[in-house]
């Protein structure tokens, strides 16, 4: 082969070698995965009756129902 073909070959090899060589992407898949499927799980409370001065007031835990009451007047 005459200097410029080996050249050009040696060219091409180079560029191919640089678009596709990644160390990073070793095994893996192009994009991230994830599952479609996945929903948080959210904490559902109840409702709990307290008697603060006398008044039963819907909620969550006695600081809530402090604050309810209070925020109802």
């Amino acid at each position: 082969m005459s200097k410029l073909k080996q050249m050009l070959l040696a060219t091409a090899a180079m560029c191919a070698a640089a678009q596709s060589y990644n160390p990073y992407s070793i095994n893996h898949k192009e994009g991230m995965a994830f599952n479609p499927d996945y929903k948080v799980k959210s904490s559902t409370k109840e409702l709990r009756e307290f008697t603060i001065k006398g008044q039963k007031v819907m909620a969550y835990s006695k600081k809530d129902a402090i604050k309810r009451l209070n925020h109802n007047k």
